[in-house]
């Protein structure tokens, strides 16, 4: 299958898609509640479908009128579960302490590139907080044996958040107190996410530094609740980007003092010169000069394919830091943008932690997704630096986050 992308140009008005991340921790919370819950905003993406069939594994009852998710309890609670992830990071690693919060025994299944992503710091939490943990080689499936409990535990933080954002999560849902100690924390603004989440439905976790975060006993009510997602910046990111390359978009629907990471591509624009303008929750990009930048993705790794291609359409070097967050991805997404970039006749080149884009003249050709999402959006963003069109094999990896993409793209680009 591929999706052939006709150069163009930004241009008109645009409402992104809800967030994702948002979405899946609001169905995990929303699980845990036990009262009626409505969550406005799910996006049938993949690993929004995936979290919502979890949720139903583990005992909700779930309802979709339009955009609205309609959650309550369904008292259908065994002693055993079994869960798909899909292809989700953040499902499987948050989802597994939360289940094992729940069942006694729990077996978690994934597809695709979860398959071969290792598992070994989820197994490791899950053992010191009481249960035993059977895997493939540190890799999924994982069978979980005897329920979790709380207390206090320490974790590595330097590959992922997405298991700290289950613990808390999990934990918090525990009748005891608990204590979590993280170490070397990477993408602290996720973890902002889930702790703003947890607050709208009631429940505080306080954290020193971001490195001990102090979890109360739980003594939420029964209260049914409405919660709204707001706009997705990661997807939004890549129409940011290509704006600043080519043309303008005003984007509806973005939350300017979100705890998302990805709303510093912002930041990456203004530097090369894009001009940028708010207007109540209206985004307003304008391309501008288009010069080389600096940029420390450390702490929103999902900016690398964006800053990619708008480093293409730059003159001279752009520098990005933070390569080491890549390599456990839908792809190892460092090599699969040098690859891919250097099929349109873009230099990437990876020393240690760094990433430099040469930016140049953009070849038409054709490009691999390697069924990452991020790497098909980046693919086409760069037809807006192209005289003619780039195909993108394997187009469909969009589902997995923004099934719409193309179809937005073509609606607002301008040939």
């Amino acid at each position: 299958m591929t999706q052939t992308v006709s150069p163009f140009s930004y241009k008109g008005k645009l409402h992104v898609p809800f967030s994702k991340s948002y979405l899946q921790r609001a169905i995990a919370i929303g699980l845990l509640t036990k009262a009626p819950v409505e969550i406005i905003g799910f996006t049938p993406g993949n690993d929004a479908l995936a979290a919502r069939s979890i949720a139903e594994a583990l005992g909700a009852k779930t309802s979709l009128s339009g955009e609205v998710l309609s959650m309550s309890f369904s008292g259908n609670r065994g002693k055993e579960v079994k869960i798909n992830c899909g292809e989700s990071g953040l499902s499987t690693r948050m989802f597994s302490p939360i289940a094992a919060s729940l069942f006694e025994k729990t077996t978690v299944e994934g597809e695709g590139s979860i398959l071969v992503r290792p598992m070994d710091m989820v197994i490791n939490a899950l053992e010191l907080l009481g249960a035993k943990v059977g895997s493939n080689d540190g890799k999924l499936p994982l069978t979980i044996e005897g329920k979790i409990t709380s207390g206090t535990i320490e974790v590595d933080g330097s590959e992922s958040s997405q298991l700290l954002t289950g613990l808390l999560i999990a934990l918090a849902f525990l009748p005891d107190k608990s204590e979590v100690h993280v170490h070397n924390l990477k993408s602290i603004p996720y973890v902002e996410m889930t702790l703003d989440i947890l607050e709208s439905f009631d429940v505080k976790v306080r954290h020193d530094n971001f490195e001990t975060f102090y979890i109360p006993e739980f003594s939420q009510g029964t209260k049914a609740r409405k919660y709204t997602v707001e706009g997705d910046w990661s997807g939004a990111s890549f129409h940011i980007a290509g704006a600043a390359l080519s043309g303008e978009i005003t984007l509806k629907g973005l939350n300017q003092h979100s705890a998302q990471a990805d709303r510093a591509m912002v930041e990456a624009v203004q530097q090369v010169g894009a001009s940028i303008n708010w207007v109540g929750d209206e985004l307003h990009v304008r391309e501008g000069s288009k010069k080389a930048f600096e940029f420390d993705a450390t702490h929103c790794p999902d900016l690398f394919p964006p800053l990619a291609a708008l480093a293409a359409g730059c003159s001279g070097t752009s520098i990005f830091q933070g390569v080491s967050r890549l390599a456990s991805k839908e792809s190892n997404r460092g090599l699969t943008i040098q690859s891919e970039m250097k099929k349109l006749g873009i230099d990437v080149v990876l020393d240690g932690d760094r990433m430099l884009v040469t930016g140049g003249e953009v070849r038409a050709g054709t490009i691999d997704s390697n069924n990452d999402h991020r790497i098909a959006m980046m693919g086409a963003i760069l037809a807006t630096q192209t005289k003619e069109p780039i195909v993108i094999t394997n187009p469909q990896a969009v589902n997995k986050s923004y099934p719409a993409f193309f179809q937005d793209i073509a609606e607002i680009g301008s040939v």
